[in-house]
C-alpha cells in the first residue's frame, strides 16, 4: 500500500446547509406567488453567510425573480445609502434608476444639508424598488448589513413595512448583532425569518475536508480540524496549510495527518504560514494595506508608503492573482478578513499607530472624505499634535453631522481644560450621537469651571430637551435672559427656547409672547434660527387653539428658516406642518412630510422621532389603513423616548384592537398616560380607550361621563387641537341615552371648531352631533358625504350607522337599510367588528335586519354549518371569554349568546366549551 501526499482541490464548495438551502427556497416559492418575505442569515465570520447568500441568488434565478446583489462595507458606514448603492449598481435596466442614481451622486454629504435630501432619496429608492416588482418578483440580497449605515437601514425600514404588499424577498446577512442595534429592532419588528448558521456538524466538517483533500480524512486529521468549531472558513485556512506543509497523505483513498509530525498550529499560524511565499517587500506593502482597512486604496497606499504608484499596484496585482485579494464592486478588498487581521498583526502596535498617523497626514494634504480622515486618527489612539487639532477644530461640525461617534472619540481625545471651543465641539458631538446624559454632565462641568459662557448655557438646555426635561430646558433659558448679558441674536435664541417649551408645558400665552419676541429679534439680527425658533411656537399654540390657516402658514415659513439644517439643535422644522396638514385633510401631503421629520430626527437622534412615528399611527387610523397605523405604533415603543411617547402608541394600538373586536381589555389596563410632556397632546387617548372598553363591557353610561368629563377638562389644552375625534362617540352615546344636555353640549363644541377651521373632517363632526342631538337623520347622511370627502372612513361609517338608527326609528327602511349596509361595508372594510356589531344591535329593535349574504344550503354539522355569529361566538369561547363578556362585546343579551353557545355545541357533537377550544380550527 502506497502513501501519496495529498493535493489541494481548486474549487469551493457548500455543504450541511440542506436545511436552510429548502428555507430559502420555499420563501422564494412564496414570493413567486406574491406574497413578500424578509430573512436574515446570520452567523461569525466565516461560517458560510456569503456562501448561502450565493446559494439563495441561484434559487432565486431558477424560480424567475429579478436579482440584486449587493454588500455593506466598514469603511462606508457614515455615507449615506452606500449599502443600497450596489442594489442599484447590478440594475441592467438604467432607465429608471438614472435619477436615484445623480441624487446619489450629486449631493454633498459633507455638509448640514436639510433632512429632506435624504428623505427624498430613501423615497425615490424604494419607490424604485416597488416599481421593479410590479414587473415581476424580486430578489434583494445584501451581505454584511451589520455594516450598513443608518441611512440604509432606514431605507430597509421603509421597505420591510410594506413588504407584504409586494412580491419581494428581502434576504439580509450579518454577523450577530447586540440586542439595542437599528438592525435587531427592524427584525424583531418585522418578524423576519431568522437561519442561524451554526458550526457544521462533524460529518459536514469531514466533507469540506474530503473536498480539499480529495479523500476521506481519517480520524487523526479530523481531531486537527476539530479546533476550527465546523467554520468552513477556518476549516478551509487550516487543512490548506497542512497540505503546504505536506502534513496529510493518502492511504487507500483516506487523508490522514502524517504520523509523528503534530504541528498542532493555531489558525492564525496556519493563515501566516499560507503567506509565507510573499516576498518581503510584498509583505510590507500587503501587511500595511491590512493595518489601514479592508479595502485597499493603491494610490492613498504608495502615498502612506512613499514608494511609486506602479510599484504598489504590482503587488496589488499579484495578491490578486495568488487570491489574497479581489475585485468587489469595483473595489480591491482583502478576501478574507481572517487573512487582513493576521497581516495587520504580523505590525507592531507602535508601527500600526504611526502608520495610521501618517495615513491621516496624507489624507489631510490630499483632502479626502473627512470621515475617513477622522477614521485613521481615531484607531490609531495616540495624542493629536497640534495640526490635528487644528484639523479636528475646522471639521467638528461637518463630522458630527457624517460620523457623530468618530467626532466624540477624537474631541474626547483632543479637549483640554483650557480650551471651552473644544469642549463645546464635543458637547455638540455628543447631542448628536443621543448621548445627551452625557452632554448635560460635561456642560455643567463646564458651566462651574467657567462661569457663564452663552454657547454652553445654550447647550445644556439642548441637553434638558434631549433628555425629555423640558421644564429645566424653560428654566435654562429664562435664567439666561434674566442674569446674563446676551446680545440681541443670543437673547433672541433663548427666548425661542423658552417659547417652543412652553407649549409642551401648556402655557400658551407666556409660549406666544416669547416666540413672538424670537421672531422680531431674529429678523433684526438676521438669525433665521432663531425665527424659525419663534415661527414654531407660535404656530403650535395658534394650531392648538384651532386656527389651522394660521398655524399651516407660520409652519411652512419653518424649513426656510432652517434651510442650513438644525445644528446640534434639538428641533424639528417639520413637524407642526405635518400636524397641521393631518387636521386640513390634507392626508397624503402630511405624509410626505412626516416621512422628512422621521428622517431629520433619526439622522440627528432627535428627539421627536417617537412623536414623529405616533403622528403617522395617528394619520394611519384616520385614514382606515390600521395595520400600518399598527406598525408605526410598534416602531414608535421600540424608538427612544424620553417624553412619554410609547403609552401613547400604546394606547392607539388599543383603541384599534377594541374596535376590531381582537382586543376587550379591563378598563384598569388600558395604558396609562404618564405626567411627561410629550404625552398632552394626546391626553385624551387613553381616556377613550377606557371609555369605549367601558362601553364594550356593557356599561355606556360610564363611558358618556368620561368622555363628557374628559371633553370638559381638556378643552383649553394642548390635546384641544384633536379633541374633537371624541365628538361623535359622545354625541352617539348622549342620543342613545337621552343625555340631551351632554349632546347639546358637544355640538355647539362641534360648530365653533368649524368656525375657526371650516375643514371637511369637522364640518363633518358637526353635522353629526347636530344630527343625532336634533335627530335629523339628512344631517348624518350630509356628515357622511363631509367625512368621505375628508379621508375619514371610520367616521363616514359611523354617520351612516347614526343615520340608520333615526331613518329606521321614522320608518324610512329603504333609506335606512342603505345607510345600514354602507356602514356595515366600511366597518368590514376595516376589519372593525366591534363596530359591526354595535350598529347591527342598535337598529335591531326597529325590526331592521340586513339581507340574506352568502351560502343558502349550509351543511347541518361540521365548523362548516355555523353561522357567520355562531363562528365569531366560537371564537371568544375559544379566547376563554365568558357568556357575558361575549354578550357585551357582541352587543347581544347572554341569554341569546348561550343559545348560540348550545347551537355550536350541537352542530359540532360537542359536550363542553372547553371541547370548542380544543377543536378550534387553526385559520
Amino acid at each position: 500500500m502506497t502513501a501519496r501526499p495529498a493535493k489541494e482541490s481548486g474549487t469551493t464548495v457548500l455543504v450541511g446547509r440542506d436545511g436552510e438551502i429548502e428555507m430559502l427556497a420555499a420563501l422564494t416559492h412564496r414570493v413567486v406567488a406574491g406574497h413578500g418575505a424578509m430573512v436574515l442569515v446570520q452567523g461569525e465570520p466565516g461560517i458560510g453567510k456569503t456562501s448561502l447568500l450565493d446559494a439563495a441568488r441561484v434559487r432565486c434565478a431558477a424560480a424567475g425573480l429579478h436579482i440584486r446583489m449587493g454588500a455593506a462595507r466598514e469603511l462606508q458606514q457614515a455615507v449615506p445609502f452606500a449599502a443600497l448603492a450596489s442594489w442599484l449598481d447590478h440594475n441592467t435596466d438604467t432607465s429608471g434608476i438614472d435619477p436615484i442614481r445623480r441624487l446619489l451622486d450629486g449631493d454633498d454629504r459633507a455638509v448640514d444639508v436639510p433632512a429632506r435630501s435624504e428623505s427624498a432619496i430613501a423615497e425615490a429608492i424604494v419607490e424604485h424598488i416597488e416599481t421593479c416588482s410590479a414587473s415581476g418578483p424580486l430578489a434583494l440580497i445584501m451581505d454584511d448589513v451589520h455594516w450598513a449605515d443608518p441611512w440604509s437601514v432606514s431605507v430597509l425600514q421603509r421597505l420591510s413595512a410594506r413588504i407584504g404588499d409586494l412580491p419581494l424577498l428581502l434576504v439580509l446577512a450579518a454577523r450577530p448583532q447586540p440586542q439595542d442595534s437599528p438592525l435587531t429592532a427592524l427584525l424583531a419588528e418585522r418578524r423576519a425569518t431568522l437561519i442561524r448558521l451554526d458550526g457544521l456538524t462533524d460529518a459536514a466538517a469531514a466533507e469540506v475536508v474530503s473536498h480539499i483533500v480529495g479523500a476521506d480524512p481519517g480520524p487523526a486529521l479530523l481531531r486537527e480540524v476539530a479546533g476550527a468549531r465546523g467554520n468552513p472558513r477556518y476549516i478551509t485556512e487550516l487543512v490548506l496549510s497542512l497540505l503546504r506543509e505536506q502534513a496529510i497523505t493518502v492511504v487507500a483513498d483516506t487523508a490522514e495527518a502524517v504520523p509523528g509530525q503534530r504541528p498542532s498550529i493555531t489558525l492564525a499560524q496556519a493563515i501566516s504560514r499560507r503567506l509565507d511565499f510573499l516576498p518581503r517587500r510584498a509583505w510590507n506593502v500587503l501587511a500595511t494595506a491590512a493595518a489601514l482597512g479592508p479595502v485597499v486604496d493603491v494610490a492613498e497606499l504608495a502615498a502612506v508608503l512613499n514608494h511609486p504608484l506602479l510599484d504598489v499596484w504590482g503587488v496589488v496585482s499579484d495578491a490578486m492573482v495568488t487570491g489574497l485579494l479581489e475585485l468587489v464592486d469595483s473595489e480591491v478588498v482583502f478576501r478574507h478578513d481572517l487573512i487582513r487581521r493576521v497581516l495587520s498583526d504580523q505590525l507592531p502596535a507602535t508601527v500600526r499607530a504611526r502608520l495610521l498617523r501618517r495615513t491621516a497626514e496624507v489624507l489631510q494634504a490630499t483632502n479626502a472624505p473627512i470621515e475617513r480622515i477622522a477614521h485613521y486618527l481615531a484607531v490609531a489612539d495616540y495624542e493629536l499634535d497640534h495640526t490635528g487639532v487644528e484639523w479636528l477644530v475646522a471639521v467638528a461640525d461637518k463630522l458630527a453631522v457624517r460620523a457623530p461617534e468618530l467626532a466624540v472619540r477624537l474631541l474626547l481625545r483632543a479637549r483640554t481644560a483650557d480650551n471651552p471651543r473644544l469642549i463645546r465641539l464635543y458637547v455638540e458631538a455628543l447631542l448628536r450621537s443621543g448621548r445627551a446624559a452625557e452632554a448635560a454632565a460635561e456642560v455643567r462641568v463646564a458651566l462651574a469651571k467657567y462661569g457663564d459662557d452663552i454657547e454652553m448655557r445654550w447647550l445644556l438646555g439642548q441637553a434638558c430637551q434631549a433628555l425629555g426635561q423640558v421644564a429645566d430646558a424653560v428654566d435654562t433659558a429664562e435664567t439666561a435672559l434674566r442674569t446674563m448679558t446676551l446680545d440681541v441674536e443670543a437673547a433672541g435664541r433663548f427666548q425661542g427656547m423658552s417659547a417652543v417649551h412652553n407649549v409642551l408645558l401648556e402655557r400658551f400665552d407666556a409660549a406666544e409672547r416669547a416666540g413672538r419676541k424670537a421672531i422680531a429679534m431674529g429678523e433684526s439680527s438676521g438669525n433665521p434660527r432663531t425665527i424659525g425658533y419663534g415661527l414654531a411656537a407660535v404656530g403650535a399654540v395658534r394650531y392648538s387653539r384651532g386656527h389651522l390657516a394660521d398655524a399651516l402658514e407660520l409652519s411652512t415659513r419653518i424649513p426656510t428658516a432652517w434651510a442650513d439644517g438644525t445644528g446640534a439643535d434639538q428641533f424639528d422644522p417639520y413637524a407642526l406642518r405635518a400636524h397641521c396638514l393631518i387636521e386640513l385633510d390634507r392626508l397624503t401631503d402630511a405624509e410626505d412630510v412626516l416621512g422628512q421629520a422621521i428622517a431629520h430626527n433619526r439622522r440627528i437622534h432627535g428627539v421627536y422621532l417617537s412623536s414623529n412615528l405616533v403622528a403617522k399611527a395617528r394619520l394611519y387610523l384616520l385614514a382606515g389603513r390600521w395595520d400600518n397605523a399598527v406598525v408605526e405604533c410598534r416602531a414608535s415603543t421600540a424608538a427612544p423616548d424620553v417624553l412619554g411617547y410609547s403609552t401613547v402608541a400604546q394606547t392607539m394600538a388599543a383603541l384599534i384592537g377594541i374596535h376590531r373586536g381582537t382586543f376587550l381589555p379591563d378598563v384598569d389596563s388600558i395604558p396609562i398616560r404618564d405626567d411627561l410632556a410629550g404625552t398632552t397632546g394626546y391626553a385624551h387617548l387613553h381616556l377613550w380607550a377606557k371609555a369605549l372598553a367601558h362601553e364594550a363591557h356593557g356599561h355606556p353610561d360610564l363611558a358618556l361621563k368620561l368622555l363628557v368629563d374628559t371633553h370638559q377638562r381638556l378643552a383649553d389644552r394642548l390635546a384641544a387641537a384633536t379633541l374633537y375625534y371624541i365628538f361623535p362617540d359622545i354625541a352617539r352615546l348622549a342620543a342613545d341615552l337621552g343625555d340631551t344636555d351632554a349632546a347639546l353640549s358637544v355640538a355647539a363644541a362641534a360648530d365653533e371648531l368649524v368656525a375657526r377651521a371650516p375643514t371637511a373632517s369637522r364640518s363633518g363632526t358637526a353635522l353629526l352631533c347636530r344630527g343625532l342631538a336634533e335627530r335629523d337623520p339628512d344631517s348624518l347622511l350630509s356628515a357622511a358625504e363631509a367625512f368621505l370627502r375628508s379621508g375619514r372612513p371610520l367616521y363616514e361609517a359611523q354617520a351612516h350607522e347614526n343615520a340608520a338608527v333615526l331613518l329606521a326609528a321614522e320608518g324610512r327602511d329603504r333609506e335606512a337599510r342603505h345607510s345600514l349596509d354602507t356602514a356595515i361595508g366600511i366597518y368590514s372594510r376595516l376589519g372593525a367588528s366591534w363596530d359591526s356589531a354595535r350598529t347591527v344591535a342598535r337598529v335591531r329593535p326597529y325590526g331592521l335586519r340586513r339581507g340574506v349574504r352568502g351560502r343558502r344550503n349550509r351543511p347541518k354539522s361540521g365548523w362548516a354549518a355555523l353561522t357567520d355569529t355562531e363562528r365569531k361566538v366560537a371564537a371568544l369561547v375559544a379566547d376563554g371569554c365568558s357568556n357575558s363578556g361575549i354578550a357585551a362585546q357582541m352587543f347581544l343579551s347572554r341569554r341569546t349568546v348561550q343559545s348560540h353557545v348550545s347551537n355550536i355545541l350541537a352542530k359540532l357533537d360537542l359536550r363542553s366549551r372547553r371541547e370548542i377550544a380544543v377543536h378550534m380550527p387553526h385559520t
